[in-house]
């Protein structure tokens, strides 16, 4: 008949969470959010200290757009809000292997990202920013600001008294060092 049964071994759960940067350091999360791939997309980062204080929150609407697109513009625009505040140097965490693979090879084999990939690797060199991966789970606040951003469909800057409900919560919880658990 063809078929071909593979035992698959199930993987342990393991518990992740936010950690801050080093003291003197700043830690920005980013995250995208595509409604469909292109579809309504929405792109935020939040700006973080040692301490877990944050410094700057932004959504920004994108109309439509890939995956690709709004996981680059939110790292594109963290490093420019960080470079305009003086918020460096800087841990950058995104949930997506592929942004940390466009920002490695500094290709993306798509001209509409090519120009973002570009200008961000000139912004790391600038900030002296580290762009690492992080779970999405350990990314949760990042993750929540997305899917608000992209359902209110609204661009702005958010400072530490601006930050409400659920957000501020997730914020809390992430500065007490409050664990996630993630599947394996």
């Amino acid at each position: 008949m063809g078929f071909i049964f593979r035992k698959t071994v199930p993987r342990a759960p393991s518990i992740v969470r936010w950690r801050a940067p080093s003291p003197s350091w700043f830690k920005l999360n980013t995250d995208g959010s595509s409604f469909g791939n292109p579809g309504l997309a929405g792109a935020v980062g939040i700006i973080r200290d040692s301490v877990g204080h944050v410094h700057l929150a932004y959504p920004v609407t994108l109309g439509t757009g890939t995956s690709e697109l709004v996981e680059l513009t939110a790292v594109c625009w963290g490093l420019e809000l960080a470079l305009t505040h003086g918020l460096a140097p800087l841990v950058v965490e995104v949930d997506t292997m592929a942004v940390i693979t466009f920002l490695q090879s500094r290709v993306s084999g798509k001209w509409e990202v090519q120009h973002l990939i570009m200008r961000i690797v000139r912004l790391q060199q600038l900030l002296v920013a580290d762009v690492q991966h992080v779970f999405r789970k350990a990314n949760g606040a990042a993750d929540h600001l997305a899917q608000e951003a992209v359902s209110l469909q609204l661009t702005w800057v958010l400072h530490h008294n601006d930050i409400m409900g659920i957000l501020r919560g997730i914020l809390c919880l992430d500065r007490w060092g409050v664990p996630h658990l993630r599947r394996g």
